[in-house]
């Protein structure tokens, strides 16, 4: 039951980053804001730090990452991925 819930939540979560993962960002304070899924003007908190928390209900509830964790991990992978690259880049 656990991983099937888990697999989901892993699944929703790449669904969220190719839809809206141009709208994940950094926020001052440290974390990330992720966007809903379903409502467009609300925006969670998420941090990445441990084993990854968020401002969503989904992770109040379960304490476990939620699939704005998930996009916000894809999303910093993303990121890293890019900055190696443009170092490589200088590099040669």
């Amino acid at each position: 039951m656990i991983e099937g819930s888990l697999a989901r939540r892993v699944h929703r979560g790449l669904a969220l980053w190719r839809s809206q993962g141009t709208k994940i960002r950094p926020i001052q304070a440290g974390g990330l804001s992720v966007p809903s899924c379903t409502e467009s003007s609300r925006i969670y908190r998420v941090s990445l730090a441990d084993e990854g928390r968020c401002s969503c209900p989904d992770w109040q509830y379960r304490k476990q990452p939620c699939k704005h964790v998930f996009a916000a991990l894809i999303w910093a992978a993303k990121q890293r991925q890019a900055l190696v690259l443009a170092q490589q880049r200088r590099a040669a």
